[in-house]
């Protein structure tokens, strides 16, 4: 550590689940305000670095209620660090995947909240987005110049439009319905780590070698201990896409003004956002080979309650996304991936079904080397295919 100053080593706090996005501009206000804190603030210009963790809100609370808890302590954040004199820069913990807080970069920059972006901000870019993203020059320049370009627009807010009470009412009380939804049927309820275990590769995701850091932090089988990178990659695997959608159907079915949401998905860009990413999120997985994956589980009851749950909500995700947009059928406003996902569909598909007959055989006791590196070469077909799973 010779020759660097301790009070320059300045901490990074981390906000992840929903309890603490929810309490964030609070701890924020009690360090910034702390004597011995705000002189190692003031030996760094009184700049401050907060992370705010997309994929494990997703995993504690689900899509609706994960973005909008994420919206409202960004906006918190800025309030309370303008109060306290700090310099607050935030670093966004995006994943590839819609259900990690991935989808169009421009858009999520875009929309921040009004008066909560200074000029700077930080994003995580993670698995095979790097690759597609970032592996060819042009590519790199490309996404940079995206986000050069979002940067400026969330800056000068050339067409800034009020967020309305009537706006955020709406979102408090879809993000309330989805949340409780989420937690009785996926968080809390005791069929869905046996029916994840099985349906999907996860638990066999160390062949792949994709990953940083063990898939669970503590050798236990709660939710809560799985990290969200294993989480996320499962049900991409499977074609199931759960993160990405699950509650968001339950939600806008219970909201009675569609009017309102009609307006908002016009006028209030992190609606949109949202509902966009939940499309692709949608379009992109597949109840048919799903349902393949379903048979894995070996328990009829876990199986047959999950699934029966899992399908209500997606045909219920899918029609009010459809009903919300205007559309007759999912990204019909954005052909150039329609497109592309029909055009991969058919390379995927074949090593969808391919992985569930390797699953078979290795949960029946064929567990060879040679079958490992089969169903790893599977995981990283897929990956590319889809081209977000983790």
């Amino acid at each position: 550590m010779s020759g660097i100053e301790p009070a320059r080593l300045q901490p990074v706090p981390l906000f992840e689940s929903i309890e603490s996005l929810r309490e964030s501009p609070e701890i924020c206000r009690r360090i910034w305000n702390d004597p011995g804190y705000s002189q190692m603030l003031d030996a760094c210009e009184r700049r401050q670095e907060v992370m705010l963790g997309y994929s494990d809100s997703n995993k504690d609370g689900g899509m609706l209620t994960s973005m909008w808890e994420l919206y409202k302590a960004h906006e918190r954040l800025h309030r309370c660090a303008a109060e306290c004199d700090v310099h607050l820069k935030l670093f966004h913990g995006r994943g590839g995947t819609v259900g990690r807080g991935g989808g169009p970069t421009h858009q999520a920059i875009v929309a921040q909240p009004p008066g909560a972006f200074g000029g700077e901000i930080k994003i995580t870019e993670q698995g095979e987005v790097l690759n597609w993203k970032y592996s060819d020059r042009v590519l790199a320049e490309r996404n940079l110049e995206l986000m050069i370009a979002a940067a400026l627009e969330a800056l000068l807010r050339p067409n800034a439009q009020l967020i309305e009470a009537a706006w955020t009412q709406a979102m408090d009380a879809m993000a309330a319905d989805a949340y409780s939804y989420y937690v009785r049927s996926i968080r809390d309820n005791p069929d869905t780590i046996p029916y994840f275990e099985s349906a999907t590769p996860a638990s066999e995701f160390d062949l792949a070698k994709i990953g940083s850091r063990p898939a669970r932090r503590k050798q236990s089988r709660a939710l809560d201990e799985l990290r969200a990178i294993p989480w996320v990659f499962g049900w991409m695997q499977s074609r199931h896409g759960l993160p990405g959608w699950f509650g968001v159907g339950y939600a806008l079915d219970r909201f009675t003004d569609p009017q309102l949401l009609r307006t908002m998905m016009l006028r209030f860009p992190l609606f949109t956002d949202l509902i966009r990413n939940v499309e692709i999120a949608l379009a992109k997985s597949d109840m048919a080979i799903a349902r393949l994956y379903s048979e894995l589980v070996n328990d009829d009851g876990v199986r047959t309650r999950t699934w029966d749950m899992i399908m209500e909500e997606f045909t219920r995700t899918n029609a009010a996304v459809l009903r919300v947009t205007n559309q007759s059928e999912l990204l019909q406003t954005n052909p150039v991936l329609a497109r592309s996902i029909r055009l991969r569909n058919p390379y995927v598909d074949p090593m969808s079904l391919i992985q569930v007959e390797l699953l078979r055989r290795k949960r029946a006791g064929d567990d060879t080397p040679e079958l490992q590196n089969a169903i790893a070469a599977t995981m990283h077909g897929i990956s590319a295919g889809l081209r977000n799973t983790g």
